[in-house]
């Protein structure tokens, strides 16, 4: 038999796993509006009250479990000689994980969540979509791109595919995001200050 100190422990965490869980595949199947603290509570098999001692309100639960997933997302950018190559390396790798069923899936919710609730929106883009751009962005720094414009560029290369895979789905292809992303950064390497590149 386990300390008694630890057998609470233990049954607290196989709950918060087991509502997490029933989060995830209920995100998958009803999306962001057909989920409810009810039907969380009744798959997990929990009580609601166990679930709000952790999450304050259905938005703070949806946000934690997609962070979990966004793990899968945020790569880090490969840093080679060619910033070209390894920007569109990793927009391809990008938009290939959106336009899975679960990626393209956490991208409709995230989308929905943000724009019905200000705070799920600040911490979504703090832990999703902020470090999206920022690798970019600091990408393109260490190569010597000015600042204002490496912001811009990244602006561009992660909403260009995010937008698109929102607007065409799964079926926005890599190689699309990998050209967009060259069209971008080509534009920026080897020019003088007025094209963006620190002398």
């Amino acid at each position: 038999m386990p300390p008694l100190d630890t057998a609470p422990r233990r049954r607290s965490e196989k709950s918060r796993a087991a509502i997490v869980t029933a989060t995830r595949e209920l995100l998958l199947e009803r999306g962001f509006d057909g989920m409810s603290i009810e039907a969380v509570a009744a798959r997990a098999g929990v009580g609601k009250q166990t679930i709000y001692r952790w999450w304050p309100s259905r938005p703070a639960l949806v946000a934690d479990v997609l962070l979990e997933d966004a793990d899968r997302i945020l790569r880090p950018v490969a840093y080679s000689e060619d910033v070209t190559a390894d920007l569109a390396r990793w927009a391809g790798r990008l938009a290939a994980t959106l336009t899975t069923a679960r990626g393209s899936a956490m991208l409709r919710i995230l989308t929905v969540a943000s724009i019905e609730h200000d705070d799920t929106a600040d911490r979504l883009r703090s832990g999703f979509s902020g470090p999206l751009q920022e690798a970019v962005q600091s990408r393109l720094l260490a190569d010597g791109v000015d600042d204002a414009v490496a912001e811009a560029a990244a602006d561009a290369i992660v909403g260009g595919i995010v937008y698109a895979v929102l607007r065409e789905g799964r079926s926005y292809p890599r190689h699309r995001a990998e050209f967009a992303t060259r069209t971008i950064v080509d534009s920026l390497t080897g020019r003088g200050p007025a094209g963006g590149v620190r002398p």
